[in-house]
């Protein structure tokens, strides 16, 4: 089995209580079978036992975790007493047949802090395993997965061609991923075969930069007001940087003074972009061969730049400064939201699929 992940995957390390932004609360921590049967066995307290998962007070926060951010649980019985959940938090993987894809989620303040301070372009590794894949996997869509990956790796070259603005690198993303889109619904349409698909003429499309109307903004903006929140706090950012950004008729200057500003503090707006933007290209976008949201999962990544950029002004034009620490809090509490909620996420395809921007 092949094994690939970011060249960053094995310098995480969880700081425990100095985390400003705790994975132990904002939602449930749901416990596998093997955990839950050992808690019950030890009769472990604050369980659920009969909706499997840890319980939490008012706030949401799991009753496992003392007031100094540290786990009463760790402290009794040592790690080996985690869930599979607390255990593997904040990495990811998505298997395919034969490959495991392994990420670090950017909603962990900490993974954000490695992602987003890399000046250097990130490098991918590969490596092969002895592990066999034992499981059963539908053929069209692993078939699909193939071409994902072609596609997703020119985005990466994309992405990290600092030659290219981010208008252009965006609109060339989702002029890809459009046409790759549409040939792929037509052959399904006509009962075709995916040999049809013309993945060279697919990846040499023309494409055009994304400069992007106020109301084409805008209505990128609004998929979030549709979401559903862990907790009032990015609820009310939402609300803050709607009234801050949306009710002019232009920021443009504004969006200038916050890059000049982030410049005087060491930092590069365009870098951190390109940062949020692979992470997403490469965390999620080979999973759409499960749901066929091709574009919508392209465009979704293009998006989380604009949100996150939308967040960052709005934060400068009321504070009037704006540092790489605030880049990365807006960042992962930005991910929080997305990227741990079904609903949000399917919602959030859809809505890009029904909304193109090329």
């Amino acid at each position: 089995m092949k094994k690939l992940y970011p060249d960053y995957y094995e310098k995480f390390k969880c700081i425990a209580d100095k985390c400003p932004k705790t994975c132990c609360g904002g939602w449930q921590i749901e416990i596998d079978e093997e955990s839950l049967a050992a808690y019950k066995s030890m009769g472990i307290d604050n369980v659920d036992y009969e909706n499997e998962i840890f319980n939490y007070d008012e706030d949401k926060m799991c009753r496992n975790l003392r007031e100094d951010g540290l786990c009463k649980l760790i402290l009794k019985h040592g790690e080996g007493i985690l869930c599979r959940t607390c255990a593997t938090f904040p990495r990811h993987i998505e298997e395919f047949q034969n490959v495991r894809e392994y990420s670090l989620s950017i909603s962990c303040p900490e993974v954000a802090r490695l992602i987003l301070n890399r000046q250097d372009s990130i490098s991918f590794y590969e490596e092969d395993d002895e592990e066999k894949d034992l499981e059963d996997y539908d053929a069209g869509e692993q078939e699909v997965y193939k071409y994902l990956q072609v596609l997703r790796k020119k985005f990466v070259d994309v992405i990290q061609n600092r030659n290219l603005s981010l208008k252009d690198r965006g609109g060339l993303i989702l002029c890809i991923a459009d046409t790759f889109q549409n040939a792929y619904d037509n052959i399904i349409f006509e009962d075709g075969d995916l040999d049809q698909l013309d993945i060279d003429s697919i990846l040499n499309t023309d494409y055009a930069s994304l400069n992007l109307t106020f109301q084409n903004r805008k209505a990128m903006f609004d998929v979030m007001k549709g979401w559903e929140f862990t907790t009032s706090e990015f609820s009310d950012l939402l609300s803050v940087t709607e009234e801050t950004i949306y009710t002019k008729d232009t920021v443009s200057k504004e969006k200038a003074a916050m890059c000049k500003c982030l410049a005087g503090h060491g930092v590069e707006l365009s870098v951190v972009l390109e940062q949020i933007l692979l992470y997403f290209i490469y965390t999620y976008f080979c999973g759409s061969a499960y749901d066929e949201f091709y574009f919508g999962q392209a465009q979704l990544a293009v998006c989380t730049c604009l949100h996150i950029q939308d967040l960052a002004l709005a934060h400068y034009m009321r504070t009037g400064d704006i540092t790489l620490d605030d880049l990365i809090r807006l960042t992962y509490l930005y991910a929080r939201e997305l990227e741990h909620s079904i609903p949000n996420i399917l919602y959030t395809e859809e809505y890009m699929d029904e909304n193109p921007l090329v």
